[in-house]
């Protein structure tokens, strides 16, 4: 084989390799979040929903992205001011390392959720009427997060009041 013909096919691996790499490192979860630390919020949510709580592709969802700098300490709080089920309404917490925005107004559908599910943990904790998420999120290195909750079944509104905040 000729060398100029080994030389042409090496420089095309390398430029395909490079190219590879670097689309993996745009595409990459880490490389989505806004450079910008989130500043400050306060808001309230409201949504109702009649479906059970198994998690269909309807189901109404609660989302907060957030993202901290580097060794500060923000507090998440989510107190839910109004829930279906009075005193025995609940609904579970979910934590993504990262940050999905894909909703209006911080509400989505579950199945929106479904490219990320497999990266979705469980917080292992209920928000209730009288028990709210309360959670300080810090990290060495900027990071961000988005806490997830399914709106509880019973087709009345529920209410959530979330607050981040500098600690």
């Amino acid at each position: 084989m000729n060398k100029k013909v080994i030389g042409l096919i090496a420089i095309v691996v390398v430029i395909v390799a490079c190219g590879g790499a670097a689309a993996l490192y745009v595409l990459s979860p880490a490389n989505q979040a806004p450079r910008t630390p989130t500043g400050k919020l306060d808001f309230t949510v409201t949504a109702s929903s009649d479906c059970l709580r198994f998690l269909n592709s309807s189901v109404p969802t609660i989302y907060v992205p957030f993202t901290i700098a580097a060794n500060e300490n923000w507090q998440l709080a989510v107190n839910c001011t109004k829930m279906p089920g009075g005193n025995n309404g609940w609904t579970d917490v979910y934590i993504y390392k990262g940050y999905w925005d894909g909703g209006t107004n911080h509400a989505c559908k579950a199945g929106d959720l479904y490219p990320i599910l497999s990266n979705i943990e469980s917080a292992n904790f209920e928000i209730t009427s009288k028990t709210p998420y309360i959670q300080t999120f810090t990290d060495t290195i900027q990071q961000s997060f988005t806490v997830f909750f399914v709106v509880p079944p019973g087709g009345q509104p529920a209410t959530f009041h979330v607050i981040l905040k500098p600690t």
